[in-house]
């Protein structure tokens, strides 16, 4: 698979060719190490509003972490699944009107909560979509 490997000492994760990162913000608007946006076919940050793409948010062990099940609509379970030697849980929801699957793993007080958002106008991605599977599967 061509693309790269992303590491900023806190996350790593693979980058597949034609698919962009870029860092997430903070509740102060602070660029946030710890988020990231990692988007298909987009060219600039403004594109995470126009694109399919995923956001990877990373906690701590000193970080408490709060699921946000309960901001979202038509929330629907998914079958736990294990990949890149995690396992995952989560579901599917609309937030805005907008298909998201969400998901979380927790090892060893550390959790990734990570946010696919699925259809974007007329970009489309899915769980099952190589690319998404391989960002999923190198994070750490």
């Amino acid at each position: 698979m061509n693309g790269e490997i992303f590491d900023n000492g806190i996350l790593r994760v693979f980058v597949p060719l034609g698919w962009r990162l870029f860092y997430g913000s903070s509740f102060e608007g602070k660029e946030n190490p710890k988020k990231l946006h990692i988007y298909k076919d987009a060219k600039t940050e403004l594109d995470i509003f126009t694109k399919a793409g995923i956001t990877v948010c990373f906690f701590d062990k000193n970080e408490i972490y709060l699921s946000t099940r309960s901001f979202y609509d038509n929330v629907c379970d998914i079958e736990p699944f294990e990949l890149g030697g995690r396992l995952w849980n989560g579901y599917t929801c609309t937030s805005l009107g907008y298909p998201y699957t969400m998901l979380e793993t927790t090892h060893n007080g550390t959790t990734f909560q990570v946010m696919i958002l699925m259809k974007n106008g007329e970009c489309e991605i899915s769980l099952n979509d190589a690319d998404v599977k391989i960002i999923l599967e190198s994070l750490a």
